[in-house]
């Protein structure tokens, strides 16, 4: 399909999509109502969220080339995101923000793309310019100069979406009242400091993981810790959240007696190469616990020790 076309398309799905969002024409009624999409029982709506996060991701692909740098789409798809995401309607919000944070991972992986482009270029250009005179090739060094600046003026506008989803989104949603919410803030977090290390593995995006690990509800505990599994299991990482490690790890050994057996677990699973022998101490004994699942953990956490 042609890109004017595949650009039409996806403009009217968008639009089907919004048009869907409430099944009631009183929004009083949807403001507090489970019943739209995301939530909505039924195996045709389990499909919907999949389905709606794999155009994000296909939206943006299509667009990484051309359409993603010209200032109109993507500022107005971010600007219409923020301002649902603040929505007092719970549609609105929810999906709002998860269509955000898609948005958001699939800018960090054109952020990526762009960062191993760079480098790659300068290799060329250094490769070209240390030729001999004879061998050198100067409209090569120039093509290669005009391809390096159009490189990080790409990279400077990605960085702007992105702040500006973050800023807008993210630092307003992570704490919303829906736990789902915060859940899908933390996940992508997560996925954003694992493939784009360079840019999010700091601590100022650690941080909101490690307040996090405090909330209320099991699944967004979860999620935290999925997301520091993925981080600490990776031996290239885990010298970058020495500081991370040292103001939340107190939290992080006391998780292991959560209330919620899944998040205990997922707890104990996580504390390998965080703790200290006497930490340790106070893990070994979880394997009398009276859940099936949470002495097993403990039993291969002591094992491996």
């Amino acid at each position: 399909m042609q890109m004017s076309g595949w650009i039409a398309t996806s403009k009217t799905r968008m639009q089907d999509f919004w048009n869907s969002l409430t099944f009631s024409p009183d929004l009083a009624d949807v403001k507090d109502s489970g019943d739209y999409p995301l939530t909505a029982p039924g195996p045709s709506w389990k499909k919907f969220r999949g389905s709606f996060c794999e155009f994000v991701r296909t939206l943006v692909c299509q667009c990484q080339y051309s359409l993603l740098y010209d200032g109109f789409p993507m500022d107005n798809l971010i600007s219409l995101l923020t301002g649902l995401s603040d929505s007092q309607v719970r549609a609105f919000r929810h999906t709002s923000t998860l269509a955000a944070m898609k948005l958001m991972t699939s800018l960090v992986r054109v952020a990526l793309q762009l960062s191993l482009h760079q480098d790659n270029n300068q290799r060329q250009y250094e490769a070209e310019r240390n030729k001999g005179p004879g061998q050198r090739a100067p409209e090569r060094l120039e093509s290669l100069l005009e391809k390096r600046k159009e490189l990080q003026e790409h990279q400077e506008e990605i960085e702007g979406m992105m702040n500006a989803l973050f800023r807008g989104v993210f630092v307003h949603r992570y704490r919303d009242v829906l736990p789902e919410i915060r859940a899908i803030c933390i996940e992508e977090i997560g996925c954003w400091m694992q493939s784009y290390s360079t840019s999010f593995l700091t601590d100022s995006y650690l941080k909101y993981i490690g307040w996090t690990l405090h909330d209320k509800h099991r699944e967004v505990r979860l999620k935290c810790l999925k997301a520091l599994k993925g981080l600490y299991g990776n031996r290239d990482l885990t010298t970058r959240l020495e500081l991370f490690t040292s103001r939340f790890k107190d939290r992080m050994v006391s998780m292991v007696m959560d209330r919620e057996y899944d998040v205990a677990v997922e707890a104990v699973r996580n504390m390998e190469g965080v703790l200290t022998d006497t930490d340790c101490e106070s893990i070994y004994p979880i394997v009398y616990a009276s859940n099936r699942a949470l002495a097993s953990a403990a039993g291969e956490f002591l094992y491996w020790k």
